[in-house]
């Protein structure tokens, strides 16, 4: 659906905005260290942490979502009824395990590529 990668496209760009604005204010913090006292150094160095985690945080937050959606036009190819398919992928078998198959197990067993999509009219 491309209504739904244009959300994930959206997301994608304020998840790297933020990323952004707190490598900004990380800077900003430096810079002002430079003339502190010790006890603003140790202020800033608390904030500092905690931007720092919060970048951290957002970063996997973009990687979970690239991970999940072909972002890029290039990796994405339309197929019949204008669906959109990733050109590349993972083929994989899940299995259920453990006690009355309660346990998912996924094994990939090979990957795949589309080049084209030929409709029959």
């Amino acid at each position: 659906d491309e209504g739904l990668l244009s959300r994930a496209k959206k997301r994608q760009r304020k998840l790297e905005e933020g990323i952004d604005e707190i490598t900004r204010q990380l800077d900003d913090i430096e810079e002002e260290q430079a003339n502190s006292n010790l006890f603003q150094k140790a202020i800033k160095f608390r904030e500092s942490v905690t931007l720092v985690e919060k970048r951290g945080k957002l970063k996997l937050q973009l990687q979970d979502l690239e991970q999940t959606y072909p972002l890029e036009s290039g990796r994405v190819i339309k197929g019949p009824n204008n669906i959109i398919f990733a050109k590349e992928g993972v083929i994989a078998v899940k299995r259920l395990r453990g006690a009355m198959g309660t346990r998912e197990q996924y094994h990939w067993i090979g990957t795949f590529t589309y080049n084209e999509f030929f409709e029959d009219e």
